[in-house]
């Protein structure tokens, strides 16, 4: 079934609904993390406290936990909410990401603030809050995330140095009232806040590259779809057309053989004199019209058997057999024609060779048509061998004979349609250059590979190469990839 090409709507749509999905995933990623860090926190207060006796409000701060994790409930339930609206929570999801990170800042403060305030080397923890941002917000929305994170720094310096709330000292860490020195509450504020913004400026820029290189990535992924769709509906066109033309050439070889044997037999009637005596120039002429009317009914054979070989790999179920079969098939009819021809047939396919997925029909023309030519085209007292090998996860049947061979500049050009190659046309005049066409077209429908080997005078050498039949019969059906000449 052809598909529609999309169009700029429904490309940008397709965006936004990624860009929405992608969001809502780590929105979740977030809510899971927090679990892990509220229980994080809650065990760092009783160790703080009990373990290293350090004079923390437990109180408050196991209270801002306890909040931290109600309030994760709520983005949990919220977060699941807005699975279930997708295609449309673009905008949902990013106004949820947005609150998420300001309250985990407020969260983060509020900690700090009971445990130490800007004394407290947990406060650039406020970093991993703004490399979140800029992994989930846009760059303005991650800035104002690193100003309000500065703020609650800056805030806890001048609240804590200024004596303008309880303060609440780390014994041990620091000195008393180190707090007060301005030096060191506004220093370390400015030494936090500059550290916040230069990794909002980093991590957005690298995570904007990112972006764009993930938008390149995203387009080419799409041109590839579309010329991957291009190709397949040029193929299926591809095969439609080659499959009328079969059918073209089946029809009208068919309806040529019927007149043709007619004319054939008439002829033959007035050349044998059964008509009545003819001069014998008459008779010389006959003689040719007969041969012309073979041949012409051997391109008919050939043509229906190619259109059939053509479509094959379309309509028939391929079943288990094997070489020895189809060569066994059409044995006694060549081993006749090599004695008439003078020559010596080897054959040596052995019946313990693995079966393959073949068609009991074509595999016998196959093997007899490469035969035939080798034979055709072999001097009198010359070999033509037949063998069947496995290797490599494939079956091999190799057609060698010590005939006139093919120039080279011509094997490229042997499987073409009623091509025959020059040496050969001198050689024999007859022949319809249909043969090796069939067999390619029959090597086609079994996804089976062809090679040709040849020196001028020297001989040629074809090797089949099948795959193996696999185990379901079901997988037997052939795949349209065109063998290799």
């Amino acid at each position: 079934m052809m598909r529609a090409r999309q169009g700029p709507d429904a490309v940008q749509e397709r965006q936004e609904v990624l860009s929405a999905h992608e969001l809502i995933e780590r929105v979740a990623w977030i809510v899971r993390l927090r679990w892990v860090a509220a229980a994080c926190v809650a065990a760092a207060i009783t160790i703080a406290r009990w373990q290293f006796g350090l004079p923390l409000p437990a109180g408050p701060l196991y209270v801002i936990t306890a909040a931290l994790v109600a309030y994760n409930a709520v983005m949990w339930g919220l977060t699941r909410r807005l699975q279930g609206w997708q295609p449309r929570s673009a905008l949902a999801a990013s106004a949820l990401a947005n609150i998420q990170i300001s309250a985990d800042l407020f969260f983060l403060a509020a900690l700090l603030y009971f445990s130490g305030g800007i004394e407290n080397p947990f406060t650039f923890y406020f970093v991993f809050h703004i490399v979140i941002a800029s992994i989930l917000l846009s760059r303005r929305a991650t800035f104002f995330q690193t100003a309000l994170a500065s703020a609650y720094v800056v805030a806890m310096a001048v609240v804590q140095s200024e004596d303008l709330a309880p303060h609440f000292h780390l014994t041990g860490v620091l000195a008393d009232h180190a707090h007060r020195k301005a030096v060191l509450a506004y220093g370390t504020s400015f030494v936090v806040a500059s550290t916040l913004f230069l990794t909002a400026y980093f991590a957005t820029s690298i995570t904007a590259r990112l972006r764009e290189r993930e938008a390149e990535i995203l387009g080419l992924s799409r041109s590839l779809e579309e010329k991957a769709a291009d190709l397949s509906r040029a193929n299926e066109k591809l095969r439609i057309s080659e499959r009328t033309k079969s059918e073209y050439m089946r029809r009208v070889a068919h309806e040529l053989r019927s007149p043709l044997a007619t004319v054939y037999q008439m002829v033959g009637l007035v050349a044998d004199g059964r008509k009545g005596d003819i001069p014998l120039a008459a008779g010389e002429t006959l003689a040719r019209v007969r041969v012309r009317l073979k041949l012409l009914m051997d391109v008919a054979r050939d043509l229906l058997a190619l259109s059939r070989a053509r479509e094959a790999d379309l309509s028939r179920e391929l079943q288990e057999t094997t070489l020895a079969e189809a060569v066994a098939a059409c044995l006694p009819d060549l081993q006749e024609r090599a004695q008439e021809a003078g020559l010596r047939l080897d054959v040596s396919v052995p019946d313990e060779l693995p079966a393959i997925a073949g068609d009991p029909e074509s595999l016998p023309q196959l093997v007899a048509n490469l035969c035939t030519n080798a034979i055709k085209y072999t001097p009198a007292g010359g070999s033509v061998r037949i063998t069947g090998c496995a290797e490599q996860g494939r079956v091999e049947l190799a057609v060698a004979d010590s005939g006139i061979g093919i120039p080279r500049d011509e094997l490229s050009h042997v499987f073409n349609e009623f091509y025959r190659a020059g040496n050969a046309r001198e050689a024999c005049e007859d022949g319809t250059g249909l043969g090796l066409s069939i067999v390619n077209a029959i090597c086609f429908a079994h996804r089976a590979e062809i090679l040709v080997e040849s020196e001028v005078g020297q001989g040629t050498t074809f090797r089949v190469r099948f795959p193996i039949a696999s185990a379901r019969p079901g997988s037997m059906r052939p795949t349209p990839d065109r063998p290799g000449q």
